[in-house]
């Protein structure tokens, strides 16, 4: 057994993250015979680079966290969802547009904002109507159609949902630096972070042991990785590629 160390800046995360989500058979499977939905959010937008190549992954964007606080992008400046259809990349539908089609074998992809003390994703909901979930996680588990919410561990929090769930919702608060918003935990959604990235392509065994940082490190992540010699040895090289990973780009269309 050999072991690694690494740290990940946040773009390097999402991009890992990527590339470890299109490995597993689930979206290998709905990518071929199926339909793959991937709804808009940064690590998602990651993800669709993999799939098409060259793409604006700030346009991939609805929901957004910049300095200023929590916010929201210009609608009329974003993508739709991505959607594919055995392979083919169908522009200008959004999830709710196939979803009457959609069962067991397909796959949505709902970037998560939070993952929570008990490891369950959290999406933040500037919408009256709950956002993109609200239109498909109720269907989702009616037809048994997997979601799989992929989420860096950066966004890890030490509270569990049930602590605030009932605490807040978008017009409750006093005082708001930023978008006023709810928040809503999916269960029943598959967690996908660097954790379960690294599994899929090397299968190895992953423990994050130290979070942050500066100078360009800021919310990075390291990881204590280990497994069998030759896995350890391409997880290595691997890493050492991604390295570098350029910061997402600055998105200009923030509301």
């Amino acid at each position: 057994m050999k072991k690694l160390l690494v740290t990940l800046t946040v773009a390097e995360s999402k991009r890992l993250i990527a590339k470890g989500l299109l490995k597993t058979p689930a979206v290998q499977e709905a990518l071929k015979n199926g339909y793959l939905c991937v709804t808009l959010g940064t690590t998602s937008a990651y993800f669709v680079e993999e799939i098409l190549g060259e793409y604006d992954k700030t346009r991939h964007i609805a929901g957004i966290t910049v300095a200023k606080g929590l916010a929201v992008t210009d609608g009329e400046k974003r993508f739709h969802d991505a959607i594919f259809h055995k392979g083919k990349h169908i522009e200008g539908k959004k999830v709710i547009d196939v979803l009457d089609q959609m069962g067991p074998n397909d796959v949505i992809i709902k970037s998560a904002n939070a993952l929570d003390s008990d490891y369950v994703p959290i999406v933040l909901l500037a919408s009256r109507t709950g956002g993109t979930v609200g239109t498909f996680m109720g269907p989702a588990m009616a037809r048994n159609i997997t979601v799989i919410m992929p989420v860096g561990l950066e966004k890890c929090i030490p509270t569990s949902y049930e602590e605030f769930c009932s605490e807040f919702g978008m017009d409750d608060w006093d005082y708001a630096i930023g978008t006023p918003v709810g928040a809503i935990s999916i269960p029943g959604a598959i967690t996908f972070t660097e954790i379960e990235a690294l599994n899929a392509l090397f299968d190895v065994s992953v423990m994050p042991i130290a979070a942050g940082g500066v100078n360009g490190a800021e919310g990075s992540i390291s990881l204590y990785i280990s497994g069998e010699d030759e896995n350890i040895k391409k997880a290595y090289e691997f890493l050492k590629d991604i390295k570098g990973e350029p910061p997402f780009p600055h998105v200009e269309h923030v509301k």
